[in-house]
């Protein structure tokens, strides 16, 4: 149901922020219950939010305005330094949010995952395909 939609609005030229990725320690353990917000630049205006599972994934999507054209991801965690990053429109935008220890010297990061290193850093958030089953983790 959720790719027939996608689809729908990708095809109905309707404009949208689709953000997905896995929040993780420096060490690579995941952080659950991050919260996740997507904001508009240009309105300050909070537009969805979600948080991450217990393995770090999180997924976001949204239809947006013509006239809308920056948005930005927060990321925050208690005990942990936020992060922001810059989203683009209408493309998935698949990220690797690092999190750092409120008392750690180095700031939270967050970029997006190469192609190449997907199977390693998101392969635990795609859905199972088996036949004509899908099962989610």
């Amino acid at each position: 149901m959720r790719l027939a939609t996608v689809l729908f609005i990708f095809l109905a030229g309707c404009r949208s922020i689709w953000v997905r990725g896995v929040i993780q320690t420096a060490d690579e353990h995941p952080i659950a219950n991050a919260l996740v917000t997507a904001r508009s630049a240009d309105h300050g205006t909070h537009v969805v939010a979600g948080t991450s599972e217990p393995n770090g994934c999180f997924d976001l999507f949204h239809t947006i305005g013509q006239n809308e054209n920056s948005y930005f991801l927060e990321v925050d965690s208690p005990g942990y330094k936020p992060v922001r990053i810059a989203l683009a429109i209408h493309v998935e935008n698949l990220l690797l949010v690092t999190l750092e220890p409120v008392a750690s010297p180095q700031a939270s990061q967050a970029r997006p995952i190469r192609s190449e290193e997907r199977p390693q850093r998101y392969g635990a958030c795609e859905p199972l395909v088996s036949g004509n089953t899908l099962s989610l983790h």
